[in-house]
């Protein structure tokens, strides 16, 4: 299931949901189903194609989940 960054249109509240195909968001806020879909951080890419946890360190590793800080 991919999680997808969504901002309601109605309360202009942020967040984020795991979704499977067919589901549909809502707002945990108002319930509000008018969605803006959002570039996730981390659906974009750093220019490194061998991180994360891959030869290059991760910054900050907490973040990325592995122990390569």
């Amino acid at each position: 299931m991919p999680i997808y960054e969504f901002q309601c249109r109605q309360c202009d509240s942020r967040f984020e949901t795991l979704l499977r195909s067919g589901d549909v968001a809502t707002c945990p806020e108002c319930s509000g189903e008018d969605l803006k879909k959002l570039i996730s951080a981390h659906a974009v890419g750093s220019g490194r194609p061998d991180t994360p946890c891959g030869s290059a360190p991760c910054s900050p590793a907490p973040m990325c989940g592995c122990d390569s800080g």
